[in-house]
């Protein structure tokens, strides 16, 4: 385990493991856990991919159907949680973003850069989370208008790496990052 004395040190290692997952195929950070508020009140979590990060902007994004659950909840209520575990390095990592989404013409270039075979994902018939008669009740028709990219404005960072003594961290951009070790 590293031993992390510098809490812009513990940051960096964050920061690393979040883009090892854009880097990585195999890293886990490239499928974090997405978290909105559903419109009855309740944690909504589902697995998204990340498609770009950006520490010096404090961004991260991701792509979605405009018709998924994920937009309606985003509507009401544009803060989230990501949620990321690297169980090799035994590394948790929890971001709060407040979410800009992107639909229309403005996404053109993003839906250029989708692969062919990724863009049956944006178009489903019916749309995501509509009850089917059977489990392959469905099709897919690819749909640049039913595409978004989630632009994710990350306020915060908490940090939980175990080992032998644990260490905790939580930064806020409000605070320039400047972060504060916490009691695991």
């Amino acid at each position: 385990m590293k031993d992390f004395q510098k809490l812009d040190d513990f940051l960096e290692f964050g920061w690393a493991q979040i883009y090892r997952g854009k880097a990585d195929k195999k890293s886990p950070a490239r499928h974090p856990t997405f978290v909105t508020s559903s419109i009855d009140g309740f944690p909504n979590a589902r697995t998204l991919v990340m498609r770009r990060c950006d520490k010096k902007n404090s961004k991260i994004e991701f792509h979605t159907d405009t018709a998924s659950s994920k937009m309606f909840a985003l509507k009401e209520n544009p803060r989230a949680g990501i949620h990321i575990w690297l169980p090799k390095v035994q590394l948790q990592i929890q971001m709060e973003v407040i979410v800009q989404v992107k639909v229309g013409d403005i996404t053109i270039p993003y839906w250029r850069d989708v692969p062919t075979n990724s863009r049956v994902a944006y178009g489903t018939i019916p749309s995501p989370g509509t009850a089917i008669e059977s489990p392959l009740a469905y099709n897919h028709k690819p749909d640049q208008k039913r595409f978004a990219v989630l632009v994710c404005d990350i306020q915060s960072i908490q940090l939980l790496l175990l080992g032998v003594k644990h260490i905790r961290a939580h930064y806020k951009k409000s605070t320039n990052w400047q972060g504060e070790w916490l009691s695991p």
